[in-house]
């Protein structure tokens, strides 16, 4: 039933883009290019019923280890609860020297829309999260504007539950 579900996400999805024809292969996995900038990976796990949403943030790290420690940093502190990465969180595979930022649809009870109501806002935090990765790299990284926050979710320069910005730890929280 959920592996239905997942595939009438993925037809839903197609007919937003245009894409008619769009399937799981036989690893129940299907990706996309995205503006040819990076793809995004849409993998159905049967035996947990989740459809995972993944893309790559960096191929390759840096080889400075305070620039990969300051990376790893920022990257973590944004995937703490999933609160700047649409839900989701980071992972590295340090022999691959791969990053990915992914997420989880939980195909049990998600509407047959799900997906597609769901992936643009991860490809909007994704393609965030890829320049910010770029920018620490590159050295060009200045904590006080680069960080990325998604909406309503109370990071810097993002108007908190009071009105104001919440650039201060407790502003974003509706005081009771």
């Amino acid at each position: 039933m959920s592996l239905d579900n997942a595939e009438a996400n993925l037809i839903e999805f197609g007919k937003e883009l245009n894409l008619e024809g769009l399937a799981f292969d036989e690893n129940h996995t299907c990706i996309l290019g995205i503006d040819n900038t990076f793809s995004l990976h849409l993998t159905f796990e049967p035996n947990s019923d989740r459809l995972y949403l993944y893309s790559p943030i960096l191929d390759g790290l840096p080889q400075d280890s305070k620039v990969r420690l300051e990376l790893y940093e920022i990257l973590l502190e944004g995937s703490m609860l999933g609160g700047h990465m649409a839900g989701g969180g980071i992972g590295v595979a340090t022999k691959e020297e791969l990053i990915l930022m992914h997420c989880v649809l939980e195909m049990a009870s998600a509407e047959a829309n799900a997906l597609r109501r769901f992936a643009p806002l991860f490809v909007e935090s994704v393609e965030k999260w890829r320049e910010v990765a770029n920018k620490i790299v590159e050295g060009r990284f200045d904590k006080t504007k680069d960080k990325p926050s998604m909406p309503g979710m109370g990071g810097p320069g993002v108007p908190g539950a009071q009105g104001k910005p919440a650039d201060s730890p407790g502003d974003g929280y509706i005081k009771i």
